[in-house]
């Protein structure tokens, strides 16, 4: 992350929400630990447990910690059956990695503790991966009926942080969760406070995620943590605004959608379609990106701009914002608006704190930089990311040719990455991040040409529409598991309407794709943003091309 944003400094104590999150393939692992069938070294143990390596995802206002690796036990040696008794002195011991008892006991109180303890041999294994990773630590153990912890499991593991530490690498989270057969969970974050004796500052979670093309179920599902009281997070559903689309997935189903936080990333000719209709959909709340302006050359395809708003030089986030509330059907709805670009590494532009606030993100660019970071973004901090757009080509007579399409794409833990479906190439990427002076005949610039007079790749409203219904069907079949097969990349050819998917299922061999699941450890591929310098009057176009362009770029910095 770029220094200056929320993840140099925003705690779980001091974050408006924090959430524990799952890739797909994470979670199956943990539970066949956690709710093992026979032949399982925990197999018929009353309670089950796991260490799994941590990393943590830093918005501007939501901590996020990944459960990124599952670390196996070896042998039923690696959970054993404890108990002391407290009030003998005699007989009394550290707690140690000790968890279970009463759900609702107190350590200070119980006169007895029984509960299960890690091997110590476990718990060495899992620091070791976690240090080879460069993540944290989470201790994770079921518990039957509710998933509020006891006096022995806030103690226990208290200890463990305080011991573990200095063992981990420097800043790497520890939490600690429970879980049911129910799927509930509770998660508390474990954090330094300024005065030592004062022991750690507790966290808990209020909201689990889970990231990943599924056989049966949502691809992402967003949940409340168990330990809540569920009428603090009653979604409100306006049912008589709803009711055509409560009859297909259900008023669960509608309070799924008024309980999301969706990015919308660029606001023109398919963002500004998508922000009317995303709020009209009952979508919770919505973060709208975007640097440009609108003006008459876009007009014809901005969704609910006025003249008015050309003449005003009017941001195209501050339209969108104002059809969406205009428009919008879920009860408390919600809306951010970020004048920035996802490229720019600077916090004064920087957009991609504000992206990892949201549960998902639709992405209606049309540039290969803020791909790639969309990209990678998906991927490290597990938000799947839908991307779309259309590419017009049409002969002499104004007869579309075969190549002319609309493509949706998707993203994230489970999905392959956005390189491999070649929504991106390096070559477009590495022109796009030179300066302008560098660029030659392809550039910005032809000898000092102004860019508002380039050529524009043509763009039609309706194919547009095409594009965003189509993304939309893939929100809903990743949200709302209203149908299947969002892997892979859709094409939708416009003279013939012949439509295929990409035969790529997977990543490539050779995919050096961002790991999945590290949070803030990955480096986002940020930097400077010319296009938006460029419209923010940050810098001037040169008036002739030449070879060095450094000094130009230093100033910027």
């Amino acid at each position: 992350m770029p220094q200056g944003t929320a993840a140099d400094w925003l705690t779980a104590a001091d974050a408006d929400e924090v959430h524990l999150v799952f890739p797909r393939d994470i979670h199956e692992d943990l539970m066949k630990v956690l709710f093992p069938s026979e032949g399982h070294p925990f197999y018929g143990m009353g309670e089950r447990g796991a260490f799994a390596v941590l990393a943590k995802s830093t918005g501007n206002y939501r901590a996020s910690y990944i459960v990124e690796d599952v670390v196996h036990p070896e042998s039923s040696d690696d959970l054993e059956l404890k108990g002391t008794a407290w009030g003998d002195r005699s007989e009394s011991r550290s707690i140690g990695s000790l968890f279970g008892s009463s759900s609702n006991g107190d350590v200070s109180s119980d006169d007895s503790i029984v509960g299960y303890e890690f091997s110590e041999a476990y718990h060495e294994r899992a620091i070791e991966r976690a240090r080879s990773r460069g993540g944290g630590l989470i201790r994770i153990h079921t518990q039957p009926g509710g998933v509020r912890e006891s006096g022995t499991d806030t103690a226990s593991a208290a200890r463990v942080y305080e011991n573990d530490r200095d063992r981990l690498p420097g800043g790497a989270p520890f939490a600690a969760a429970i879980t049911n057969d129910a799927g509930d969970w509770s998660m508390r974050v474990y954090e330094p406070t300024r005065d030592p004796s004062d022991g750690p500052e507790v966290t808990r979670a209020d909201h689990v995620r889970v990231v990943g093309p599924a056989t049966d179920e949502p691809a992402l599902e967003v949940r409340p943590t168990g330990w809540r009281d569920a009428d603090a997070d009653s979604v409100g559903v306006a049912s008589a605004e709803q009711d055509s689309t409560i009859q297909l997935w259900g008023a669960d189903g509608q309070a799924r959608l008024a309980d999301l936080r969706v990015g919308v990333v660029g606001c023109g000719g398919v963002g500004s379609i998508l922000a009317e209709h995303l709020a009209r959909l009952g979508v919770g709340e919505l973060v709208f990106v975007d640097f440009d302006h609108l003006e008459s050359a876009n007009f014809n395809r901005a969704q609910g701009a006025r003249r008015i708003d050309v003449r005003q030089d009017r941001l195209k986030t501050e339209v969108a914002e104002r059809v969406a509330r205009r428009s919008a059907t879920a009860e408390n709805f919600e809306t951010r608006v970020v004048d920035g670009s996802v490229v720019d590494q600077n916090p004064e532009y920087a957009a991609v704190p504000d992206l990892l606030d949201c549960d998902l993100i639709m992405s209606g660019v049309d540039a290969a930089r803020p791909r790639q970071v969309l990209d990678v973004l998906a991927r490290a901090h597990c938000i799947p990311v839908i991307d779309g757009g259309s590419l017009l080509h049409a002969d002499d007579q104004g007869v579309l040719e075969k190549e002319a399409k609309v493509e949706t794409a998707v993203t994230g833990p489970g999905w392959p990455c956005f390189e491999c479906q070649r929504v991106w190439t390096q070559d477009d990427v590495d022109w796009e991040a030179d300066h302008p002076e560098f660029r030659g005949e392809r550039g910005y610039v032809q000898g000092g040409k102004d860019p508002a007079e380039e050529d524009r790749d043509p763009s039609v409203i309706g194919v547009n529409a095409i594009v965003a219904g189509l993304m939309q069907r893939r929100f809903l079949a990743i949200t709302l598991d209203v149908a299947r097969k969002t892997e892979g990349t859709l094409r939708l050819g416009l003279r013939d309407v012949e439509t295929n998917m990409s035969s790529t299922w997977g990543c490539e061999e050779d995919c050096e794709a961002a790991t999945i699941g590290v949070g803030d450890r990955e480096e986002l591929p940020t930097g400077t943003d010319w296009a938006m310098r460029y419209e923010r009057d940050d810098m001037e176009m040169p008036e002739q091309k030449t070879r060095d362009a450094s000094d130009l770029v230093d100033d910027l910095r």
